[in-house]
């Protein structure tokens, strides 16, 4: 597993992680500390922070 990016993610704000080789939505493995949102685009990934209230913290993995 490598990672990909270790953020904090704002109330209601998006990060964007840009798609790199043929990686789909299934290769991710993301730890956050609250609810979030994955969303798949020709060429990146969109993780929106889902918590009513607070930022979250993740960590996006690729899938061996």
């Amino acid at each position: 597993m490598a990672i990909i990016k270790e953020a904090v993610i704002p109330l209601g704000r998006p990060l964007f992680i840009p798609k790199e080789g043929n990686l789909t939505k299934e290769d991710l493995i993301i730890e956050s500390s609250g609810d979030y949102l994955l969303m798949e685009r020709p060429d990146h990934f969109i993780v929106k922070n889902d918590e009513c209230c607070r930022s979250i913290q993740v960590i996006i993995k690729t899938a061996d």
